[in-house]
């Protein structure tokens, strides 16, 4: 089944008040949605696999008809909070619907990646978004503990800045792009529901002619050792291997690192 991943962007002063546009820091919303979908879909009718095919010129309005219908239902439920620079605008429905109505008469980016064979590429391109911290290591250049400055890319001018912050402003910056609790970073509709897939799927592998492939058991071990090369249960004092017993939980950042300072102080002393 190829597949592709699109990108649906708000325009920008409709972000302002979409609800998830308080995630991103000011002067940085560019709330969008990342959208992986099949080149095709099943036909419960005819028991058959047909091609679908999208174009941005069908998508975008579809789209931005979507949001705005989204954030006005949102409002007449009181669900929605108006942020201060638009409180002056904003007084009622009738002027939130004027808002709306000036801003789905403009142009809604939707960006369509070309269709990949390998659906390796889709996958590591939306895990960056879930499991990758928002900044990472590599890119911090200094912290003195009272000041972060840390290296990004600017997407007008497609080259590398430097950014200057303290680290009460960058802790609050990074925190933003946390999730709730019980937020749900992937949501599956259509045949790969929760609901229908273990009835469709085994169909749509049949027609289309692929297996369905079992899937290898992850542990802790086999992550630490694809991801950062270590194993962790190698003995560091003599090599041999581990054999968990026991998992012990809360123990505090000073009985850790006396735990560890005992262990490296043994290693070094040839225990």
């Amino acid at each position: 089944m190829l597949s592709c991943i699109f990108r649906a962007e708000l325009s920008s002063a409709s972000a302002e008040v979409y609800p998830q546009a308080l995630l991103a820091p000011r002067g940085a919303r560019n709330v969008h949605v990342h959208i992986s979908v099949t080149r095709g879909g099943y036909d419960e009718a005819n028991d058959s696999w047909s091609e679908i095919y999208f174009t941005r010129k069908v998508i975008m309005p579809m789209w931005r008809y979507a949001v705005t219908n989204l954030l006005r239902q949102t409002y007449k439920a009181k669900e929605l909070t108006i942020p201060d620079e638009y409180q002056g605008e904003i007084s009622g429905l009738t002027t939130f619907n004027r808002f709306l109505n000036r801003e789905y008469q403009k142009f809604w980016k939707v960006h369509f990646a070309q269709p990949k064979e390998n659906h390796q590429h889709n996958v590591d391109y939306l895990g960056r978004y879930i499991k990758r911290p928002a900044l990472a290591n590599a890119r911090m250049e200094h912290y003195d503990g009272n000041v972060v400055i840390f290296r990004y890319l600017d997407h007008k001018t497609k080259q590398q800045k430097m950014k200057k912050q303290s680290i009460d402003d960058f802790i609050d910056r990074l925190t933003q792009h946390i999730p709730d609790k019980f937020f749900k970073m992937i949501r599956y509709y259509g045949f790969l529901s929760y609901r229908t897939r273990t009835i469709i799927l085994p169909k749509i592998y049949d027609l289309v002619g692929q297996t369905i492939e079992t899937y290898q058991q992850v542990t802790f071990t086999s992550l630490m050792k694809s991801n950062f090369n270590y194993n962790p249960l190698k003995c560091i004092l003599c090599g041999n291997q581990l054999r968990r017993v026991s998992t012990q939980f809360g123990l505090t950042l000073r009985e850790k690192y006396n735990y560890y300072e005992e262990l490296a102080t043994s290693r070094f002393r040839g225990f």
